[in-house]
């Protein structure tokens, strides 16, 4: 391997490794899927294979050697884009064992019905989209117990019941299941949430 191959090859390796690390740390930090992590590790690592192959190639070396960091870096880009605009598909919404139900307090023990709300930094459960609902409208009772903090509501999403996929809470249609309000993600009647879900914020806003 000459000098200037192989300066290029430990250059290129070490940008796809520092990209892939600053990549899946941001996606584990961020409560993205572990499969996303996995598959960064094995883009890097393909660039890697990739770069050592091109040394069979010398007379090529350096524009596969440029065009392998390129690609690498193209798919890295697309990974975080995909996973960032697609939180619904991309983010695990597993709660910890001890996790709580903000509204009743009793502990999660079903993912039916599902849902979390991000205020600041921290995340809040909620074992039913009936109880995300009864705390919004309430909202004044529970931060006067001081049970719901003040802040900047970042997220809220809802597993809904008819898919059990995971929506935004603007994007849900509630539906009456008995006396339980229940979100859903198809159905012919709409609802809009997103007035519901602006009175919370400026309720719960420090603003």
């Amino acid at each position: 391997m000459g000098g200037l191959e192989g300066m290029l090859l430990f250059v290129t390796s070490r940008i796809a490794e520092f990209a892939g690390i600053i990549i899946t740390i941001f996606l584990l930090f961020r409560g993205y899927k572990a499969k996303y992590a996995y598959i960064v590790g094995v883009i890097v690592l393909l660039s890697i294979v990739t770069s050592l192959f091109s040394l069979y190639f010398k007379e090529y070396f350096l524009q596969l050697a440029i065009g392998d960091i390129l690609v690498t870096l193209v798919l890295l880009i697309g990974v975080t884009i995909y996973v960032v605009r697609n939180p619904e598909k991309t983010r695990d919404f597993t709660p910890p064992d001890d996790a709580r139900c903000l509204y009743c307090n009793a502990y999660i023990t079903r993912e039916e019905g599902l849902c979390l709300m991000k205020i600041n930094n921290r995340t809040y459960y909620f074992d039913s989209f009936d109880h995300l609902v009864k705390l919004m409208k309430e909202s004044d009772y529970f931060l006067e117990k001081g049970d719901l903090p003040r802040g900047k509501i970042h997220e809220i999403f809802v597993k809904t019941n008819d898919t059990g996929n995971w929506k935004r809470f603007e994007n849900v249609i509630p539906e009456r299941n008995g006396d339980e309000l229940v979100a859903l993600e198809r159905g012919k009647r709409r609802s809009d949430l997103k007035e519901l879900l602006e009175d919370f914020k400026n309720r719960v806003s420090t603003n």
